[in-house]
């Protein structure tokens, strides 16, 4: 496989940078097979071993060697920008850089000093992973949407030379897009050219009001080699953000006007034989501080680039959301095209991210039902890293209820899993209920189900992309024991909050809670103590009047003392009963006399 760097059929480090890594990743894995610890199947694995030779042709192909045109051509296209000069001031602190807004008129004027700078510019393009041409330079030089700025470092007063350039940023500003024009272009299935993030995001959201939303696109963003890692691109686009969000107000009372004429010769006077390119007069400031120039307004700030592990790290970091990745991947790179959104900040308006919230909750949710289809071969790692995304705030979710539950897993389900859970049956007894497990914890439907990295990337790789455990073995980088000892640990913990919201339903059913509602007595406490009181005063009367009405002589216990004396001294000590003798009234006659109260009629008999 051959590949051309620079010239006019070059295609820059894109290539290079990417495809020749992979093959030595592959090529130093096949030298370690040969190591003595793997002797005994070096044969196997030498046989399908392949081993790279990088070789590099440096001389000319098209034309002879030190060849005028050519030279001409690669200086006038910015072709041949492989040799970047080393930065020897030093490396100062990417707090102390300050981020340059460049005239595109004055950088292609063809003067000496913006010539050298230029070729500065290109040659980070070049060193970067960007494919250059000569349509994109055209671009860059005279596209009414493209911006270009720069990162430099902290500039001494006296210094006469144009400073270094650390990073620079090409943006183009889109959207501001009718409505109108939007419906008429989705209800025939077309879209505009240009504006790339508007016309895909309202294609794939079907939402005809996003195009309206202004924003800018960050085609190109380079660092010098030397300065990679550092926190410089980082500290570029937080600047540029700021500079969007109107933080950075022009200081000057009254701006001045710079001419923005360009003295031209007259295609009249002079033909084309005749003419002498010169340097331009009369142009405004090559860099102007961000304070110098009153920024555009924009809605939000996107991207769009070759999804790698490394670049998504370096947009997440940023505070970038995605919400696209195109399904198919690149024919030259294999990769897949993502773009990423970031609202700036407005105080004005309060819900300014809402709209950005439900784009990432849409994409998020797509993205795990294609996880099993054309994103199957995304590393777990890659695919976790995707979904998990802090930028946006995590909204509360409800917690899981039993009606939830029922519709998606039977008693037998639940019984399976608590069985595995327990060891008592094998991992594929469940290996049907694991993908509803993971659409559920993924979309936030766990409640407060916290997972390791490494137990995500496990439950992903399992339940969302259908993978086996020797590949997972593989991409983990984990043993096949201890993977399947961390899934066993995640249906432990499923299992128990299951159990826990089938316990929760049961107790509402039995408990039923009644609220008790206090109110105000209409008497007073004197009012009150008074009425029980003639209560009780009543009930009394009752009492004791029901108690002299009762004969109560049945009751009545015979004898004096001195025979009780006679009697129990007769009984003795061990005596239980004693007879005692009463006296007997006993009826004769009535008497019919008038003195019937002294009649003796009746006599007491013993």
């Amino acid at each position: 496989m051959a590949s051309t760097i620079n010239g006019y059929e070059g295609t820059g480090r894109s290539l290079s940078l990417k495809l020749i890594q992979q093959l030595r990743q592959q090529s130093a894995q096949s030298q370690v097979s040969t190591t003595a610890e793997n002797k005994t199947t070096t044969t196997a694995r030498l046989a399908s071993a392949r081993t790279l030779h990088e070789v590099s042709l440096q001389e000319s192909i098209r034309y002879a060697p030190g060849d005028a045109v050519e030279k001409w051509l690669n200086d006038l296209l910015c072709l041949d920008c492989l040799n970047i000069t080393r930065i020897v001031s030093g490396c100062p602190l990417p707090e102390a850089c300050e981020l340059y807004y460049v005239n595109r008129d004055t950088l292609f004027c063809y003067h000496k000093a913006s010539e050298v700078f230029l070729q500065r510019l290109m040659a980070l393009y070049v060193a970067s992973h960007y494919k250059n041409s000569p349509n994109d330079l055209q671009m860059l030089s005279d596209a009414p949407a493209h911006h270009l700025f720069c990162l430099l470092p902290p500039v001494p007063p006296t210094q006469n030379a144009l400073p270094e350039v650390l990073a620079v940023i090409q943006v183009c500003l889109e959207g501001e897009i009718s409505r109108q024009s939007i419906l008429n272009s989705l209800s025939r299935g077309k879209k505009a050219s240009g504006d790339l993030i508007p016309w895909t995001v309202s294609e794939q959201f079907q939402d005809p009001d996003f195009g309206g939303l202004s924003g800018g696109r960050v085609v190109r963003i380079a660092v010098h080699p030397d300065y990679q890692g550092m926190g410089y691109g980082s500290r570029a686009l937080q600047l540029l953000q700021m500079y969007y969000e109107g933080r950075f107000p022009c200081l000057e009372e009254k701006v001045v006007e710079t001419s923005q004429e360009i003295h031209t010769v007259s295609s009249e006077a002079v033909s084309l034989l005749e003419e002498v390119v010169t340097p331009r007069k009369d142009l405004p400031p090559l860099l102007l501080k961000l304070n110098e120039r009153p920024a555009e307004r924009l809605d939000y700030l996107g991207v769009s680039y070759g999804l790698t592990p490394r670049l998504l790290k370096f947009w997440k970091r940023a505070g970038f959301v995605p919400v696209y990745l195109r399904q198919t991947p690149n024919d030259l790179t294999g990769e897949h095209s993502c773009i990423m959104l970031k609202t700036l900040s407005d105080e004005s308006e309060a819900d300014q991210g809402a709209w950005l919230a439900a784009f990432w909750k849409d994409f998020r949710r797509r993205f795990l039902a294609l996880l099993s289809y054309q994103f199957s071969t995304f590393s777990p790692p890659l695919a976790l890293n995707i979904i998990q995304n802090r930028n946006v705030g995590k909204p509360a979710q409800p917690a899981l209820h039993q009606e939830e539950l029922e519709a998606l897993f039977l008693p037998y389900d639940l019984k399976r899993l608590e069985m595995y859970s327990r060891n008592m049956v094998d991992y594929h007894l469940i290996m049907d209920l694991i993908p509803a497990v993971s659409r559920m914890y993924f979309l936030n439907q766990l409640g407060d189900l916290a997972l390791s990295a490494a137990q995500s990337a496990l439950l992903l790789g399992i339940g969302l992309q259908h993978k086996s455990v020797d590949q997972l073995e593989k991409e983990i980088e984990l043993p096949s024991g201890q993977l399947m000892g961390l899934f066993n640990r995640i249906i432990r913990k499923v299992v128990k909050l299951f159990n826990e919201v089938q316990e929760k339903a049961i107790e509402e059913q039995m408990v039923a809670v009644k609220d008790v509602v206090m109110e105000p007595t209409m008497k007073t406490l004197s009012d009150d103590l008074d009425e029980a009181a003639k209560e009780f005063q009543e009930k009394h009367k009752k009492e004791v009047g029901k108690l002299k009405d009762m004969d109560l002589s049945q009751y009545i216990i015979r004898g004096d003392d001195e025979e009780w004396n006679e009697v129990l001294n007769k009984a003795g000590q061990n005596a239980s009963i004693v007879s005692l003798k009463r006296e007997v009234f006993v009826p004769r006659a009535k008497c019919h006399c008038k003195e019937s109260l002294t009649c003796k009629t009746e006599r007491r008999w013993p």
